[in-house]
């Protein structure tokens, strides 16, 4: 039999968002064994996680002027919304199958068993909804880094209609339209207990999985992680928070995404007759001052397309400027812009 880790916590964006991360890394690491949390938002936070994406812009000042907390959004797909109406059941483990989703639709199957148990008759739809009778009852947020798989159900618990309300004015999101979600306590009523909830969960693991469950706290190394990882999930200038523009495409447009230490760096860029003509440097780190990157972009403009030189301006413009990097190193940039821009 197999030991699972349970925990069970309350937190802000920051603390939410980092600590997700932190157990995700930890079992990739193979610095902690597999875990399931339930995680619920802090009453005084609503938490919106949000991606980088170019082809879309978002609001990030308007959306903060109604008291909305921001967070980086590791995965792909619409805004993370997260309430003090919501609960969240994630699920940390192994994958020894990264390439497959069987391990995740195991995981999805075990959270369908375990509603149907609480008479609940619900379905899942990719890319990440649980629906019953056709409306949303879970979001499912599904997060890799090489062999460790992380699932989140952010379960409605409550009516938030208010809250998406208040969306619904900035985005025109169909996910937002409250007639489109259900709730725990609406399909369960007056039956409807968390702890039963949790419990049922942990029932249909042990009997599915074969596995055993055991309360216990961050370990040392997840504790030191998650220091530096509220850090970055609490800073106001992350790149994909307020840089979204298109390039003016020339004869040669390239765009490309590298895997960081901590999250990613996206490069598109247009070259012409050997010389960088545009290009657009975003993805999921932090620079300080903000408007480095931008003269490093106005810097490159133009200049030839050649390893040797790029690495050299790069490097010697971080220096000069005395440039903070945070969450990516010189070596990752240069990287990703020469993929960019060198054929």
């Amino acid at each position: 039999m197999s030991y699972w880790r349970f925990m069970n916590d309350m937190g802000d964006v920051a603390y939410n968002l980092a600590v997700s991360e932190v157990l995700l890394r930890s079992v990739g690491n193979e610095r902690a064994s597999n875990t399931l949390r339930i995680a619920y938002c802090n009453p005084s936070s609503v938490i919106l996680g949000i991606q980088h994406i170019p082809q879309k812009v978002i609001n990030i000042q308007e959306i903060r002027t109604l008291k909305f907390n921001i967070g980086r959004r590791p995965t792909s797909g619409p805004i993370l919304f997260f309430t003090d109406k919501q609960m969240a059941v994630q699920f940390f483990l192994k994958d020894n199958r990264p390439t497959s989703d069987s391990m995740k639709r195991k995981v999805i199957d075990i959270m369908i068993n375990a509603l149907k148990e609480l008479n609940i008759n619900a379905s899942y739809e990719e890319p990440y909804s649980l629906y019953v009778n056709k409306r949303m009852l879970a979001y499912v947020d599904v997060f890799r880094i090489n062999h460790a798989l992380g699932l989140t159900f952010y379960f409605n618990v409550d009516n938030d209609e208010e809250y998406r309300k208040r969306i619904l004015t900035i985005n025109s999101l169909p996910y937002a339209t409250p007639s489109y979600f259900t709730s725990l306590k609406y399909e369960l009523g007056q039956e409807y207990s968390p702890s039963t909830f949790v419990e049922t969960i942990k029932s249909v693991m042990k009997r599915e999985l074969g596995v055993s469950f055991t309360n216990q706290r961050l370990t040392d190394y997840e504790a030191m992680l998650l220091k530096s990882h509220i850090e970055k999930h609490t800073m106001s200038e992350w790149i994909y928070e307020y840089r979204n523009k298109n390039i003016n495409a020339s004869s040669d447009v390239k765009a490309v995404t590298i895997d960081t230490k901590t999250g990613f760096i996206t490069v598109l860029a247009s070259t012409d007759r050997g010389l960088i003509m545009n290009i657009h440097i975003s993805g999921d780190f932090y620079i300080y001052p903000p408007e480095a990157l931008e003269a490093l972009e106005a810097g490159l403009k133009f200049a030839p397309a050649d390893e040797s030189y790029i690495e050299e301006y790069v490097k010697r413009y971080i220096k000069v400027g005395k440039v903070e990097l945070y969450g990516i190193d010189e070596e990752e940039i240069v990287e990703a812009i020469r993929r960019a821009t060198i054929p």
